[in-house]
Parts: structure tokens; sequence; C-alpha cells
């Protein structure tokens, strides 16, 4: 029984042992810990500390520099420096008053004449539908028909540029004439042989061409000419501009 007893204390105390001499080790890895430590600090604080640190030059390049919002946005004052040295910007002469056509040639008050000296059989319909007798067919008449025997003078009715000549499936020999204030005149159905040229200047009355009745789209009417003009673009009446 006292054998027995024994080996029970021998064994627990064997147990506890094992316990104890962890204990042990753990104090022992702390205690070294905590000494290392408080020697490394004690040292910052020592007469040799200060060759532990190095002066930094931030002046130098590649030293990063410490920057606030302050010094990424631009002073007020640079702002104000920058449009006090700027040029002062030339004046807007475009919208000064012409006392020119705006492609500075012929006045729009040059004299003007009528092409033609004959009867007007047509007249400029301004928009409105008419019979054409020729087509048959209802089409507005964008200008007027001027009776002109084949072989008559036609002159022009401005002083201006010739602007174009051209032969037309319909309309024939043409040439139109560029007065230089927006207005531009057109002669159709002329003889072939026209004595201008292209961006010749003429004045009112010279001779452009002579009647050739060629416009076979009005062929069915007497001999004339077609006489029109247009503002900017778009067609007026011819007798309106003559009359000025």
């Amino acid at each position: 029984m006292k054998k027995q007893g024994f080996a029970k204390v021998r064994a627990a105390m064997k147990g506890k042992g094992f316990i104890v001499a962890l204990a042990l080790s753990v104090a022992a890895v702390g205690f070294s810990t905590y000494y290392a430590y408080n020697s490394v600090m004690n040292g910052f604080g020592g007469e040799d500390s200060d060759g532990l640190f190095i002066e930094v030059d931030k002046n130098q390049p590649g030293v990063p520099l410490v920057t606030t919002t302050a010094t990424i946005t631009a002073p007020p004052a640079a702002a104000s420096t920058t449009a006090a040295t700027t040029p002062a910007a030339s004046p807007d002469t475009s919208t000064e008053p012409q006392t020119e056509p705006a492609n500075n040639f012929f006045a729009a008050s040059s004299p003007r004449t009528m092409p033609a000296d004959g009867e007007i059989i047509n007249e400029y319909s301004d928009g409105e539908l008419v019979k054409s007798q020729t087509l048959n067919l209802w089409q507005t008449h964008d200008g007027v028909d001027i009776a002109a025997e084949i072989g008559t003078d036609i002159k022009a009715c401005g002083e201006g540029k010739i602007l174009n000549i051209w032969e037309d499936a319909l309309w024939g020999v043409c040439v139109s004439i560029d007065h230089g204030d927006g207005h531009i005149s057109s002669v159709f159905g002329l003889d072939p042989n026209v004595p201008v040229s292209m961006g010749q200047e003429v004045a009112c009355g010279d001779i452009i061409g002579k009647a050739g009745n060629t416009a076979e789209c009005e062929c069915k009417l007497a001999p004339h000419i077609h006489f029109e003009v247009k503002k900017d673009g778009g067609f007026i009446s011819p007798l309106g501009f003559i009359e000025g």
C-alpha cells in the first residue's frame, strides 16, 4: 500500500515539474528580451547617441519636400501678374461700317439698263406658277423675256465682272455678271459667239453678246432673251433691279 501511494505522488510531481520548467523558460525569454530592449533605448540617450542620426540637407536633389495644398495651388498674385503682363487684344474692326461693297468692287448705285430694248413678252412671276407654252408645265418664271430679233446686240445691265459663260441644254448660251454688291444678272438664249471672257470687267451698256434664240425651253415664243437677277442667291424682280 505504501509503494502504491508513493508511486502516485511521484507521478504527480513529474507532471508539475514539467509545468514549472516551462514557466521558468518563458520567464527567462521575457527577461532577456526586456534587458536587450532596455539596453538599446538607454544607448540612444547616452553620450554617443548623436552618431546614430545623420543630418539631411533638404535642399539637395532627390530629397522629397513636405507639400501642402497651399504650395500646390497657385497664389492669387501669380494670376494677377499674368493678367497684367498679357498684351491687350487688338480691336476688332470687322463690325466697322463698310463704305464699299463686300468684295470691294462696283457700287450698287452705278447706272443700270435693260439688256435689250424690246418689249417684255413674259413677266417675272415672283414665285407664282405660270404655264410654260413650250413645256406645257406649270412652273415659276424667275426672270423676264425681252423680245429681241436674232443678232440683236445684248448689253450688260450694269457694271461688273463676267462671272460665268456656259451653254445649258435648256437655256442655250448664257452669260452672268457679278455686280459686286450681292447682285448677279444673267442673260439666256444668246448666240454662241460671245465677245467677252470670264473675269472681264464690263461697264453698263457694254455689248456682252447677241440674241440667238438658243433657249430650247422657250423655243415656242417669239425670238427673245431671258433676263433674270439674283440678290444674295435669291431671285428678285429684274425690273426692280434696273429701276434701283
